[in-house]
C-alpha cells in the first residue's frame, strides 16, 4: 500500500517553511538571550568592580593620611629627642651654651653683625651673620679658634651681595 498525500504541495511547502522559520527564529532568540545575558553580567561586573576600586582607593587614601600623620609624629618624637639630649648636656655640665654664645658674640669686631646662633645638637653650633668685608670675616673666625670649647670651625658658605655691599656668611662651629 501506498501513501497518497492530498495536501497540496503549496501547503506543505509553507507548513515547512514556518517550522523552519519558527525553529531559526527560537534559536536566534536564544542566541539573542544568551548574549544579553553576558553583557549584562559583563556591564554588572564592571560596575561592581568600579564600586570596589573606588573603595579601594578611599582605603589607600585614609591609610596614606594616617602614614602622614605618623611620619609627622616621628619628626617631632626625633625633635624632642635632640631637645632632651641638649637638655641633658646642659644639666650634666659638659656645655654651657650661654657662656659659649657670649664668648662668640664677644669676639666679633664693630663691622661683623650676627642674624642668628644656631644650636644644632650638643656638639653643632650654627653661626650666621655678615660683615663688610672679607678680612673681618677671616679675623673673626681665627678669634673664634681661640675659644676653648670649640673644636673646630667650617665655612658653609660666603656670598656677597651688591644692594647692601656686604658678605654674608654662615659657619658651623664643631664643640669639644
Amino acid at each position: 500500500m501506498s501513501k497518497l498525500n492530498l495536501i497540496p504541495q503549496e501547503i506543505l511547502l509553507k507548513r515547512r517553511n514556518k517550522r523552519k522559520l519558527l525553529v531559526t527564529s527560537f534559536c536566534i532568540g536564544v542566541v539573542v538571550l544568551v548574549l544579553l545575558y553576558f553583557f549584562v553580567t559583563f556591564f554588572a561586573n564592571i560596575f561592581f568592580l568600579e564600586r570596589d576600586i573606588a573603595l579601594y582607593q578611599d582605603k589607600i587614601l585614609r591609610i596614606q593620611n594616617q602614614l602622614g600623620e605618623e611620619k609627622d609624629f616621628q619628626r617631632e618624637l626625633n625633635d624632642l629627642r635632640k631637645r632632651e639630649a641638649i637638655y641633658l648636656s646642659l644639666i650634666k655640665g659638659k656645655t654651657y651654651f650661654s657662656d659659649l654664645i657670649s664668648k662668640i658674640e664677644g669676639q666679633k669686631s664693630g663691622d661683623i653683625v650676627l642674624t642668628s646662633i644656631i644650636l644644632k645638637d650638643t656638639k653643632n653650633v650654627g653661626i650666621v651673620g655678615f660683615s663688610s668685608s672679607l678680612l673681618s670675616c677671616s679675623n673673626y673666625i681665627n678669634k673664634l679658634k681661640a675659644i676653648d670649647k670649640i673644636k673646630d670651625i667650617f665655612l658653609n658658605h660666603i656670598r656677597f651681595d651688591t644692594s647692601r655691599n656686604v658678605y654674608y656668611f654662615e659657619l658651623n662651629v664643631i664643640l669639644k
